[in-house]
């Protein structure tokens, strides 16, 4: 009888031995079973076939293969082997986590969902009665319909698909030619771009470019050249971008380019059912294109020719819980797994891409020169708050260039990376300030209708939230005051200062509701907001026609951060969101207030001149001994009591496992040391050596799971972003 080792769902490593039936002798790695664990049946991938069990046969339990769906193929499966073994995680759990609700349930999956149908012939006219039916002829009639695009206006649609399939009414709509629409001319910068690109893709070969390009030069326009070449071929393209809002405008603008692609969206915004469907849809070779967030990466796709990961160097590629795994080194590994070009888009690329691009391990292409003809990079200014003293968080020549835009009809930013009314809310009689019970952080105070005081304070962290007390909980003292600046803040201090004006604030609170984004920009393009306000989320990818002023406000604080990644970091931030500037024929300038206008980072902002800044953190992180030139991995420990985690983490210190070339520190508080009433403590530990430190962890993480695990909760974290 035929035994196969499966990957389950469940917090324990390792695979399981199952055996099937004969019926089942055929079976394939990568096919769904559902298997007996414990009391409950669960749905598996199996891994390995024609395997010899370890346990007596009869202690072996069956599975029952579910052959509805097309085996997931090796280069899939040793994706998933890859993430389990870099990531030190399980791999049934990194296998479920790349695999959508539908396709871990029992459920049958029908291939009508991913089947794209047309009518045969002019299909029957329906009574009023049959509603179902008469939808469903209306649909088919006016163009050809993927089956789960159908199945959501009614339970019945997928019984009638598949009788009107048998009846021959309906049969699977055949794929026309690739066809893609009339293109823009490309400037000689992207010319030379795209044809190093297709180079590779014509000779199906891997390689990984760095496509450094300033912001406004045109990689989208890349991407959509070399995409519509791997595509033309007959392959399929996946597309990553940092944020969901970033998604809606890209693949309209895909859509618009192949529309007789199919184009699909994989994201956590999606419903379980779209999300399922999307997968099914690329799994089978339906999906030309897969756009979509982090998760997208672990996508299934057979006919992969191209992966594109547009900026490349955002912290939000970095997954943070579960599987903490980055998706762009993901995606360079399926590249060179796969033998497929990828290609990675920037215009401030992270520090480990800039230095494979200069070791020569990745090739590298720079686009210097805006795409619009008469568009230019705008100009930086520095504005000194020494000199110029801000109220209410804006300086006079901020207010001033505001003022000048307004009389000539331009949209200005004001860039506040700080969402919310005000940081904190403090008493000045006792010192009383807003912190969170449950968290060692303050509550921040928001402005809200409804509320008591006309607002509450939330918690960023955990979520609790309360109202706004009336006066100091401590003292009594009704002047309770808010201190700092968040995004409403500002943008009430704005409407204030220009009543006339049409402000508009896009943060994660404005948006929060599923479409607000999208109904946001949609106003920004169609010149219904005067003055933005607002956070990170205007400050990449977006291209504002009529925007010609960015003011970048309270971005000293990040220069005083005790993160070695901070100065990169806010960089990036302030040449992604200088960028929004000046994109059409209309000159931009950009502001940007600091106490400390002649650091050098301020200074290599002004200049436009990311390489030299670069090249110089590469060599204080070679001197300091950090990423790039270092390799790391945090163990983190969670308790009730921070002894409790702390003492854990001196266990694991000093376990007297073999530490060949790494570098063991002493376990601390972490920064954020106490979260929904869990404290929290971790030990950082490095090497010169990738292999070394992998080595390491290999036998130092067998060591930690053999020991009793007390009322400690513990992971691990391969290049962690945050320490």
């Amino acid at each position: 009888m035929p035994y196969v080792r499966v990957a389950v769902e469940v917090p324990v490593g390792g695979l399981f031995d199952y055996r099937v039936g004969d019926a089942d002798a055929a079976v394939v790695a990568g096919q769904r079973i559902a298997v007996p664990f414990g009391p409950r049946t669960l749905v598996g991938v199996v891994m390995e076939t024609d395997v010899t069990p370890a346990v007596p046969p009869e202690r072996i339990r069956a599975g029952r293969v579910l052959g509805d769906l097309a085996p997931l193929a090796a280069p899939w499966l040793d994706l998933l082997r890859f993430c389990s073994a870099y990531y030190h995680h399980p791999l049934g759990n990194a296998v479920g986590a790349a695999l959508p609700a539908l396709v871990k349930t029992e459920r049958p999956i029908s291939s009508t969902l991913w089947t794209r149908y047309a009518p045969t012939a002019a299909l029957p006219t329906f009574p009023k009665r049959e509603r179902t039916s008469a939808r469903l002829a209306a649909a088919l009639t006016a163009a050809p319909c993927f089956g789960h695009e159908l199945v959501s206006t009614s339970p019945k649609t997928l019984a009638l698909l598949e009788d009107w399939r048998a009846r021959d009414w309906i049969a699977e709509a055949p794929r026309g030619g690739f066809v893609a629409a009339p293109a823009p001319p490309l400037g000689a910068e992207q010319a030379a771009a795209v044809a190093a690109v297709e180079r590779d893709l014509e000779g199906g070969r891997f390689t990984a470019t760095l496509l450094q390009g300033v912001t406004g030069s045109g990689k989208t326009e890349v991407y959509l050249r070399v995409a519509a070449r791997a595509l033309a071929a007959g392959g399929q393209v996946l597309v990553l971008v940092p944020e969901i809002n970033l998604t809606p405008r890209l693949i309209d603008q895909f859509r618009q380019r192949f529309p007789q692609s199919t184009v699909v969206l994989l994201h956590s915004g999606l419903s379980d059912s779209e999300r399922s469907h999307n997968w099914l849809l690329a799994h089978a070779g339906g999906a030309d294109v897969v756009l979509g967030t982090r998760l997208a990466v672990l996508a299934s796709l057979p006919r992969l020719a191209l992966i594109v990961v547009d900026e490349e160097h955002d912290p939000s590629f970095k997954q943070q819980e579960g599987m903490r795994y980055s998706a762009r080194d993901l995606a360079v590994y399926r590249a060179k797994r796969e033998s497929v070009p990828i290609l990675l888009g920037s215009a401030t690329p992270s520090l480990e891409t800039f230095a494979h691009a200069l070791s020569g391990r990745y090739a590298r292409l720079v686009m210097r020169e805006r795409a619009v003809a008469d568009a230019a990079l705008p100009a930086v200014r520095v504005i000194d708050l020494a000199v110029n003293r801000a109220e209410h968080g804006l300086s006079a020549p901020v207010m001033e260039a505001i003022r000048e835009r307004l009389q000539r009809g331009e949209q200005s930013l004001v860039f506040l990376n700080r969402r919310g009314y005000a940081p904190v809310l403090s008493c000045a009689a006792c010192g009383w300030v807003s912190a969170c019970s449950r968290c060692s952080a303050y509550l921040v105070m928001h402005r809200r209708r409804g509320l008591a005081s006309g607002g509450s304070l939330l918690c960023h962290h955990c979520g609790y939230a309360e109202a706004v007390p009336a006066a100091c909980p401590t003292c009594g003292n009704v002047d309770i005051r808010g201190y700092g600046q968040g995004t409403q803040r500002l943008e009430v201090t704005i409407a204030q200062a220009f009543p006339a004006a049409r402000v508009l604030r896009i943060d994660r609170d404005s948006t929060s509701r599923k479409g607000a984004a999208e109904a946001l920009f949609d106003q920004v393009h169609a010149g219904e907001a005067d003055i933005l306000v607002g956070t990170q989320m205007l400050a990449k990818g977006h291209d504002f026609k009529n925007l010609t002023l960015v003011a970048a406000i309270n971005v000293d604080a990040a220069l005083m951060s005790a993160d070695f990644r901070a100065s990169e970091r806010l960089f990036a931030q302030l040449t992604q969101v200088a960028g929004r500037a000046g994109r059409a024929d209309k000159p931009g300038v950009v502001l940007i207030q600091t106490r400390f206008p002649d650091h050098p980072l301020f200074q290599a902002v002004v200049a436009g001149d990311y390489d030299r800044f670069a090249r110089g953190l590469l060599a204080e992180r070679e001197r300091a001994g950090l990423p790039p030139a270092t390799f790391q991995a945090l163990l983190r420990a969670e308790a009730s009591k921070l002894e409790t985690a702390l003492e854990f983490l001196k266990r694991a210190a000093a376990s007297g496992v073999p530490a060949e070339a790494v570098e063991i520190y002493d376990p601390v508080p972490m920064s954020l040391t106490r979260l929904m009433n869990v404290e929290r403590a971790q030990l950082l530990v490095e090497s010169r050596s990738r292999p070394a430190l992998q080595a390491f962890l290999d036998r130092w993480l067998d060591w930690i799971g053999r020991q009793p695990p007390g009322a400690v909760r513990w992971h691990i974290e391969v290049d962690p972003l945050e320490i």
